[in-house]
């Protein structure tokens, strides 16, 4: 439980709701011209948080990968006919080269929507 000091008064419900749209309004006014490094800080940590994103994805995207390889060497007649499992590692190759590929795509428009966020705020 928090401690509060024995000089503050807590608000009553009431009062809170009736403050909450003061408030609200003082922080978009603070938020507004008023900072624009904290503006550009906010920008930047969107931008981080699709960044992050996107690297979890491509995990996703090994993880599932590495669950289709298992696969095919757990499977004795696969491990058996070379050309089957040569067919196996190319297949998840392949859509692993591709959720890489989609992951890149991603990287450039996010340089580019950074850029755009940036400008915004300036």
């Amino acid at each position: 439980m928090a401690n509060t000091s024995k000089n503050v008064t807590p608000l009553a419900m009431a009062d809170q709701t009736v403050s909450d749209p003061i408030i609200n309004w003082w922080l978009n006014h603070w938020m507004g011209p008023a900072s624009p490094l904290a503006q550009m800080q906010a920008a930047w940590t969107e931008t981080l948080y699709e960044a992050m994103q996107m690297e979890a994805e491509l995990l996703i995207a090994c993880a599932a990968s590495q669950q289709q390889i298992i696969k095919c060497l757990s499977d004795q007649q696969t491990l058996k006919d070379p050309a089957v499992m040569g067919h196996c590692y190319q297949d998840v190759m392949q859509e692993f080269v591709n959720a890489h590929l989609h992951r890149m795509d991603k990287v450039n428009e996010l340089a580019e929507d950074f850029r755009q966020r940036v400008w915004e705020e300036i």
